[in-house]
């Protein structure tokens, strides 16, 4: 029981100095007062479990977090599903956000060394857009939205091929292939049906 106050009030401690807080304000934000807080953090008392839950979602752990001796090796275990989700989605939009920042210092440094500006750029970038979310939710596990972002990487893709070559090709020649998206149709299906494929169960030992 001694182990458990000593984890409880400790980690309480690094979580609200992490977050920068004072025992006054992180009491104000709970509806406690600053003794109480102190009582935690000093292991005399052990909040409720319901409070224990509404710090654990505040500091976005779980509530092993709280109750066991965290070091460097297992601190990230501990950290809440809802505060995992919230990394790795950022960290899908900084990627994308960079694709962005690419397509537009292509396009500039194209206008500002060819005296001609690459449009073309912005088009790529949404199915390299598509592609770099699909990357990452297959790295990640989560196959909700993968039919929806193969579909739209297929033909995002299909409509990129077909205003290079328009652009590219003389004399309107490229703006003739239309008959390109007819690609569409069986890649989507393959697509979709690739993303259905569930890895076999091992078998029970």
């Amino acid at each position: 029981m001694d182990n458990l106050k000593e984890n409880i009030s400790h980690n309480l401690i690094e979580l609200r100095k992490s977050r920068k807080l004072t025992q006054s304000e992180l009491a104000e934000k709970f509806n406690y007062s600053d003794k109480s807080i102190s009582k935690w953090e000093h292991g005399e008392t052990i909040p409720s479990i319901e409070t224990l839950q509404q710090l654990c979602d505040f500091y976005g752990v779980t509530l092993d977090y709280l109750t066991h001796e965290i070091t460097p090796q297992n601190k990230h275990s501990f950290l809440s599903r809802k505060f995992n989700n919230i990394n790795k989605s950022v960290i899908t939009a900084l990627s994308i956000t960079l694709v962005w920042l690419g397509a537009i210092v292509l396009a500039i440094s194209s206008d500002i060394i060819l005296g001609q500006l690459y449009w073309m750029a912005f088009v790529w970038a949404v199915p390299v857009s598509l592609l770099v979310s699909l990357v990452f939710n297959a790295i990640w596990g989560k196959k909700i939205w993968m039919p929806a972002v193969l579909t739209f990487l297929v033909w995002t893709s299909l409509a990129a091929v077909y205003c290079e070559l328009g652009v590219d090709l003389s004399n309107g020649q490229g703006w003739r292939l239309w008959m390109l998206f007819l690609l569409g149709v069986p890649a989507t299906a393959a697509a979709i049906l690739w993303s259905h494929i569930k890895n076999p169960t091992p078998p029970a030992q």
